[in-house]
């Protein structure tokens, strides 16, 4: 089961964001991690993936708008959004964010806490995770189109 996030939104440039509590809290961190570290990253070419049987699937996005009293198809068929993920070593997910499209917010602030909710017990694995690195954050995007 989920753990409740609280959930802060703002406006940014022509998005609208919703992210966890602690977002700003790791993306500082994020931005502080040693420079050494962001090269050995960046030279392994390091990736996060889904681990296998995590991440959103159609069946979690159908119970989150059959739990919608109204329609959220409203004038467009598509919603697109993206998630950032901040990541520690090990996969662990910190803290994310979701951003969308400020003329494209369609959902719901239920909807945003049951996604971001979601995405906090997302698990991923790293490829060409340098070996010589104990401890480190990472970010990951990804986005996500026509899923409703």
């Amino acid at each position: 089961m989920a753990q409740e996030v609280h959930v802060f939104a703002y406006a940014e440039e022509h998005n609208a964001v919703f992210e966890t509590d602690a977002f700003d809290v790791y993306s500082q961190k994020l931005q502080n991690q040693k420079e050494t570290i962001n090269n050995q990253l960046e030279k392994a070419d390091t990736k996060a993936k889904y681990k296998a049987h995590t991440g959103f699937s159609q069946s979690f996005f159908n119970l989150v708008k059959s739990e919608k009293k109204e329609n959220i198809f409203k004038a467009e068929k598509e919603i697109h959004f993206s998630l950032d993920y901040i990541l520690n070593e090990k996969g662990k997910v910190l803290a994310c964010a979701i951003f969308m499209p400020k003329e494209q917010v369609f959902l719901s602030a239920s909807e945003i806490q049951a996604l971001l909710e979601e995405a906090m017990t997302h698990k991923f694995d790293y490829i060409n995770k340098p070996k010589s690195i104990s401890n480190f954050y990472f970010k990951v995007t990804f986005s996500y189109n026509n899923m409703f």
